[in-house]
């Protein structure tokens, strides 16, 4: 029996994560990611992912559940709500993800802005306002770093 695994997580995924992000506490298992969650990450934090990964504040509202007012009226120090930091957590990983399939954040980012067959010729980031359309598109990033094309 094996006590806490460190599941899915690989190293460049996890510095990446933390540099979109801009933060600097160890990520070493789904534990702390939880823990993260719950802390709550920080505007300033939010800003800077959404710089990183080249969102706007209206894309970013509704990746995360929030409205861009209530995000504007936030000071950069305040803590976002959990289900809020889960949810910038989930992007900053698929991004880490992505970077690493793709080679580079720029051809990912460009991946994620044209449509692709494999998802209904929806574009990627159209698909990231629920966890099914993240767990869709980590799929394929899966597929797409095995090789497997649809």
């Amino acid at each position: 029996m094996v006590a806490v695994s460190p599941l899915d997580f690989d190293s460049f995924e996890n510095k990446g994560l933390l540099r979109y992000l801009n933060i600097d506490i160890p990520l070493r298992n789904m534990y702390d990611f939880i823990e993260l969650s719950r802390n709550g990450i920080d505007k300033k934090a939010l800003l800077h992912l959404a710089k990183t990964i080249s969102f706007d504040l209206k894309e970013l509202a509704l990746v995360i559940h929030m409205s861009e007012r209530t995000i504007q009226r936030y000071d950069l120090n305040k803590k976002l709500s959990t289900e809020a930091s889960a949810k910038a957590l989930q992007l900053a990983k698929l991004y880490g993800k992505g970077e690493k399939v793709f080679g580079d954040l720029e051809r990912f980012k460009n991946w994620m802005n044209h449509p692709c067959t494999a998802l209904a010729s929806k574009k990627p980031k159209e698909l990231l306002d629920t966890t099914f359309g993240f767990e869709l598109l980590n799929e394929e990033l899966m597929r797409i770093e095995h090789g497997i094309f649809a």
